[in-house]
Formats: structure tokens, C-alpha cells, sequence
């Protein structure tokens, strides 16, 4: 029997996208959350969503360096621009390096300002991805989740070319700030990251691989509403292969991540209220898409495969007993 986490991220300042990911978990189509903590309203927001949904879905700390505020005294030019952390394409990478205590500082609040709550932290993830940039802040991104006892998202990106795809959009949009050597790094860092997650010096659990293929497309135009069918029967059909693929691979289990939102006036015009850049507005048509699709997908078509909490991921087997 294969395991599966579906999550959905960036809960926690949005309403649209918390109402999307709220409906998602009640129809039983996602069970994990992966939550900002470093909004204003966050903590409220991930109560609210407890008291919706119980225990229907585990709580994640989508820790970020590319959104909203830091927890920490870091409004300094390094991490930040007028008190916002610096946008995905503005990271300087290069001086965080020279700062790493204060970038774990950082990581660690916001664990634990969901700790501090009550909040059960089951699972760490990075917005943007973006302490898997280098060899230097994916060592800090480990050591944070070896410290807070979480295991954390794969490493192991399907299909391959998101990753890929993903380290050249940032060289593009760093070309200017970052010397050819650290782009250099960046781009090879990618072959050479799972290597460096089995090296470490303590085991840090993650799922066999994350499914990246439901993400998209990019936010390039807005989607006109003719063109949502055609989209979402695309997603379908990646949905199912990606079932597929895990039932017959030999991957025991695997997270599959999610955007989704919910598509309502009401709901956007309060989104239009909330100061909290490092999301992208341009892309809430495709995370609709991505909503549509998922509410449409039946897991049940698949018995080999079951969902999965993080801890029944990772729960110990008596090898006294059967599998």
C-alpha cells in the first residue's frame, strides 16, 4: 500500500486561499496545510481552520524568507526592504550566507510562534523553495528541522524540470546581484541536494518524493474562463498519472503540493485589503484552476494508494508484525 500527504499551501493571511483550502479538506481531497506564521492574523487564521476541520488535516510551518515580515529583529537591508522581506527574485543570497545564526534565529520564531499557540507543528516546507537554493541555507533549513524534531518536505522534485526550471528562473532574475560563481551553485546545487539531505548528520525524514506536476501554468496572462475546462481535464490526466506512477514505482509514499483558492468577490475584495507581499495576485486564476481540479479528482479510483498523515508516515514498524 503506497502512502499519500496531499497538502495545501500558503494558509494563514488570504482569505480566498484559506476559504479554497478549508472546502478542500472538508470534501476530504487534501489532509495537510503548509501555514505562513508570519502574518498578523496567522495564528488566528490556524485556529480557525482547527476549529473547521479538527484533525482532518496535520499543520505545517511554511517557513519563508520571501514573504510578509520577519519575527526577528532582521529589518536590515540583508533579509529585508522597507520591513518586508525581499521578494523571491530579490534574495541576496550572498550576504545571508554571512549570517546564518540569524536566519536559523528567524526560521526557529517561526516555528514556534504556532508553538506557542498550541499549534501542533507536524511538518516543515519553504516558500518559494528557497532554502533548497544553496548548499549553505539547505544545511540551515536541516539543522532547524533536526532541532524542532519535524521531518520536511521531499527534496525529490517530480517531474525533475520543476527544480530545474525553477534554479533558472532565479539565476535570471538574480543575474544582476549574485556573481557567476553563486548562480554557478545554484544551478549544480540541484544534482547534488539529495546527496546532501542523506549525508546529514542525523536522519531527517521526509516523503520518498513531492509531486509538483498539478502547479501551473505560470501566471504569465490571466486564464479566460473558456479556457478553465480544458485546463482542468489537463490536471486530471496529471493527476492520474502521477497515481499511477507512484502505485507502480518504488516509492513507498510521496506528498503531492497543492494552490488552490477559493474564487469569490467577496473574499478577493478582502484579499485586496491585506498588506502581504511575497504571493503572487497574478496567479490566483491558475490556483482556481488547481482548486477546480482537485475538487473534481477522485482518490478512490486508486485503493493502492491510501492518505497518509505525516506522523503515520513516519510511524516505527514492529517487525514483528505483518506489512
Amino acid at each position: 500500500m503506497k502512502k499519500l500527504i496531499v497538502t495545501a499551501d500558503d494558509y494563514g493571511v488570504f482569505p480566498s486561499i484559506n476559504q479554497g483550502i478549508i472546502e478542500a479538506i472538508e470534501k476530504d481531497k487534501v489532509n495537510s496545510v503548509a501555514c505562513f506564521s508570519n502574518y498578523d492574523d496567522s495564528v488566528k487564521n490556524i485556529l480557525h481552520l482547527k476549529d473547521k476541520v479538527g484533525d482532518k488535516a496535520d499543520v505545517g510551518c511554511h517557513l519563508t524568507i520571501s514573504s510578509g515580515k520577519p519575527l526577528t529583529d532582521l529589518n536590515r537591508d540583508i533579509f529585508t526592504n522597507k520591513g518586508y522581506f525581499r521578494p523571491f527574485g530579490e534574495l541576496n543570497i550572498d550576504e545571508i550566507e554571512k549570517v546564518l545564526p540569524e536566519l536559523k534565529k528567524e526560521l526557529h520564531a517561526q516555528v514556534q510562534n504556532l508553538r506557542d499557540s498550541n499549534i501542533r507543528v507536524n511538518h516543515l516546507s519553504c516558500h518559494h523553495n528557497t532554502l533548497t537554493t544553496t548548499e549553505a541555507l539547505f544545511k540551515v533549513y536541516m539543522e532547524v528541522a533536526q532541532e524542532t524534531n519535524l521531518p520536511m518536505r521531499s527534496v525529490n522534485l517530480n517531474p525533475k524540470k520543476q527544480d530545474t526550471n525553477y534554479r533558472l528562473v532565479l539565476r535570471i532574475l538574480l543575474f544582476d546581484d549574485l556573481p557567476a560563481s553563486k548562480r554557478k551553485e545554484i544551478k549544480k546545487f540541484g544534482r547534488k541536494i539529495k546527496e546532501v539531505l542523506s549525508n546529514f548528520e542525523t536522519e531527517i525524514l521526509t516523503p520518498d518524493l513531492l509531486e509538483c506536476c498539478h502547479y501551473g501554468p505560470l501566471p504569465m496572462r490571466d486564464i479566460w474562463e473558456i479556457s478553465v475546462p480544458r485546463l482542468v481535464s489537463n490536471k486530471q490526466k496529471d493527476l492520474h498519472n502521477f497515481m499511477n506512477f507512484l502505485i507502480k514505482s518504488a516509492n513507498r509514499h510521496g506528498e503531492l503540493m497543492l494552490h488552490l483558492i477559493k474564487k469569490d468577490r467577496k473574499l478577493f475584495k478582502e484579499d485586496s485589503k491585506i498588506n502581504y507581499p511575497g504571493v503572487n495576485k497574478k496567479y490566483f486564476d491558475s490556483r482556481r484552476v488547481e482548486f477546480d481540479s482537485i475538487m473534481k479528482f477522485d482518490f478512490n479510483q486508486y485503493p493502492a494508494v491510501v492518505k497518509s498523515s505525516w506522523d503515520d508516515l513516519f510511524a516505527k514498524v514492529d517487525p514483528d508484525l505483518p506489512a
